[in-house]
């Protein structure tokens, strides 16, 4: 990504936006203060660690580039949501494929097996 030359207030602006969330969702789901965020977001409060904390651990942004502008805002993905991706490419892949797929993931994730088994108990309750 190019440099951006965005203040902090307006990359926060644009999470909210690509995450379909208004300020009183961004304030629940991160645990940050409904008057703090909005603080934030109209530049008269600087945000504090506190804050990023809890936006990168609630909502996977990259706290880079939310303060410099330097990386993707959809960089971080959850390893559940890998897994997710990657069992679903492995329903539909042939014989071989499946195996191999099945092997790397094994290897990759070693919580897989276990998210497997529960994928498996909850399809049979």
């Amino acid at each position: 990504m190019v440099f951006n030359k965005m203040s902090i207030k307006n990359r926060l602006k644009q999470v909210m936006e690509t995450k379909d969330m208004n300020i009183k969702k961004f304030s629940e789901t991160t645990g940050i203060p409904y008057r703090t965020l909005q603080n934030y977001l109209s530049g008269e409060r600087k945000i504090g660690t506190e804050a990023l904390d809890k936006i990168y651990t609630q909502l996977s942004i990259d706290l880079n580039w939310l303060l410099t502008g330097k990386e993707n805002i959809n960089k971080a993905v959850s390893k559940e949501l890998m897994i997710e991706w990657l069992t679903q490419w492995l329903e539909n892949a042939d014989e071989k494929n499946h195996i191999w797929l099945e092997i790397q993931m094994k290897r990759c994730f070693p919580e897989f097996e276990q998210w497997e088994k529960l994928k498996h108990q909850k399809m049979c309750n």
